[in-house]
């Protein structure tokens, strides 16, 4: 008789054990009830503070050749201009040959040879069949060419400057001279001919 009790025993007080613990598990927030719930609203977080972040200093090695010509140095806040090398100084020029290296004088312009010693700080050059302002001006363009500066003396000389070189030259012809001073001068230029004196000062 008591096998036959115990079955409405047992599953009664299952069923509410089972009721007080789903009642527990609600009332204490682990379950959700379903339904309708509240929309949920985002979580607004404080924007984080600032870093500082520390700015490289520029690097101060180095040579003014690593440097770019004509930028500037940030140190300490204040701006210092890069300057280029100077470039080394020419020397002194000893012949005039050595004065103005690679020229290619214009106008058929030949080596004129003297009859007395040879100085190696005045050449002579002659050629025919040019005007004298042809010969000058186009000399004068091969000297800048090479970097000299040019000033006329008067209308048939000018003055060459290129930093401690200076060479002057002069045209001579029978126009511009008389014979006598030609024969004198340069007694072996050809008759007619224009002549180019160029001297190292």
């Amino acid at each position: 008789m008591v096998r036959d009790i115990i079955p409405f025993i047992f599953w009664p007080w299952f069923a509410l054990s089972c009721f007080i613990l789903l009642r527990r598990r609600v009332s204490h927030g682990s379950w959700r009830a379903m339904g309708p719930q509240e929309p949920h609203e985002p979580t607004e977080f404080p924007p984080p503070a600032p870093t500082a972040t520390a700015t490289p200093e520029p690097s101060t090695g180095g040579t003014p050749q690593d440097r770019p010509v004509g930028g500037a140095d940030r140190h300490d806040g204040t701006t210092v201009a890069v300057m280029a090398p100077a470039a080394p100084e020419r020397p002194r020029a000893r012949a005039l040959a050595e004065a103005v290296e690679g020229i290619a004088m214009p106008c058929d312009l030949a080596p004129l040879m003297g009859t007395g010693p040879l100085d190696p700080r005045r050449v002579a050059f002659f050629t025919t069949g040019h005007l004298p302002a042809t010969v000058g001006t186009a000399l004068s363009d091969e000297l800048e060419r090479l970097g000299f500066s040019i000033t006329p003396l008067d209308d048939r000389s000018v003055r060459a400057v290129r930093a401690r070189d200076t060479v002057e030259v002069r045209l001579r012809t029978h126009e511009l001279n008389s014979p006598e001073m030609m024969r004198e001068l340069h007694p072996s230029a050809p008759a007619g001919a224009l002549v180019v004196e160029m001297k190292l000062i």
